[in-house]
């Protein structure tokens, strides 16, 4: 396959998907996608899933998707994408379990210190035992680094948030409960912004996570949400030097919640950038022994947070966009698989024209975002 017909092909909403999907062109690497039970009643929103081999929930297995009330645990939406994941014959990862963001009101209305301790150790201990044996990777604290922390020298501010505030060391918290409860589960830290392209925001994870790894509190891994913009995004040689810092430190890296938000609209050019920095961001992650995996944040466009940039694999229609075909073809390329001759003339058949009469998607289908 072409790399110029890679990056100039916008499908349209009849193409069909190439013969060989991105799961099997993965060859056991995870490349994944965040689904919403919101919409598995859609056949193309679940042909469009079943081309990746991992799924993550976008809000379902969040605590407010799970103890909406304090106390009452309701494992109903989680479960439903877990189980989802097995019939298409899926791994499955968990995200999050403490977060400061879109958050019930009694999470965030909890006061004292001992209070918010127990509340956070009751929700991963309760999260945790339920889903023993069946998820071997979760994202126990999300987003807790201030988008202002300068990381210099070494430091990290952690953002103001009634978590904070109640219960300064809750991180330490987290992650020592989540290892009582499960000692084989992969503990992530996740976060945006630090995958290479604002330095403060990168270095002051860092800093927080190489805290953490010199105190003993126990993580495995470093997730990098890559939310990108096609005005702004990182240099391949700088993503390579993030992971590489947290190879260091023993740690994996993940690419957890990969989209690129199109600034300019839906445009040829837009989507062949967007293309490339999907295909560089799987390519960074295969080339650094310690990411272990590469997932793209929703579906289609019309159901991204980000609806009205187009920033995902699949368009509206759930049609295979450019960017689709830069992953499949980074994972052909980095796994060496040969491409048929139909394959071939199919992608090259495809429509490289961009459709001007494709629906705009539309805000209110945007899910809350991370």
């Amino acid at each position: 396959m072409k790399v110029s017909t890679i990056l100039g092909l916008v499908a349209s909403a009849t193409t069909a998907f190439a013969d060989l999907s991105l799961k099997e062109a993965a060859n056991g690497f995870s490349i994944g996608v965040a689904a919403n039970t919101r919409f598995f009643e859609e056949e193309g929103y679940l042909e469009a899933t079943n081309q990746y081999n991992t799924m993550v929930a976008e809000n379902g297995c969040k605590l407010s998707g799970i103890q909406a009330e304090q106390g009452v645990y309701d494992f109903t939406d989680c479960d439903a994408h877990l189980a989802k994941a097995e019939e298409l014959g899926m791994k499955f990862r968990g995200h999050c379990l403490i977060w400061f963001n879109y958050q019930p009101e009694w999470f965030q209305n909890i006061k004292g210190y001992d209070n918010m301790k127990n509340a956070i150790v009751d929700h991963i201990t309760t999260v945790l035992t339920h889903y023993k044996g069946k998820i071997d990777t979760w994202d126990v604290v999300n987003e807790a680094i201030d988008d202002g922390s300068s990381g210099e020298n070494g430091t990290f501010q952690l953002r103001d948030s009634f978590l904070t505030r109640e219960c300064p060391d809750y991180i330490d918290i987290a992650f020592k409960t989540a290892r009582e409860v499960d000692p084989e589960v992969k503990l992530y830290y996740n976060d945006y912004n630090n995958e290479g392209l604002y330095g403060s925001k990168t270095d002051s994870v860092y800093n927080l996570v190489k805290d953490m790894v010199d105190r003993g509190v126990p993580i495995d891994g470093v997730g990098l949400q890559y939310h990108l913009h096609t005005n702004a995004y990182p240099e391949y040689e700088k993503v390579v030097e993030t992971m590489r810092r947290y190879a260091e430190l023993g740690l994996e890296v993940q690419i957890t919640e990969m989209d690129v938000n199109s600034v300019e609209g839906k445009t040829e050019e837009a989507f062949a950038l967007q293309a490339k920095l999907y295909g560089e961001g799987l390519r960074a992650c295969l080339n650094s022994p310690n990411c272990t995996g590469f997932i793209t944040w929703g579906v289609g466009d019309s159901n991204s947070w980000r609806s009205n940039g187009y920033p995902l694999a699949f368009d509206v229609n759930y049609a295979p966009k450019p960017a689709y075909y830069a992953m499949l073809n980074v994972l052909k390329e980095y796994n060496n698989v040969e491409e048929s001759d139909d394959q071939a003339d199919e992608v090259d058949d495809a429509d490289t024209t961009v459709d001007a009469d494709v629906d705009s998607a539309e805000e209110d289908s945007a899910d809350e975002q991370n």
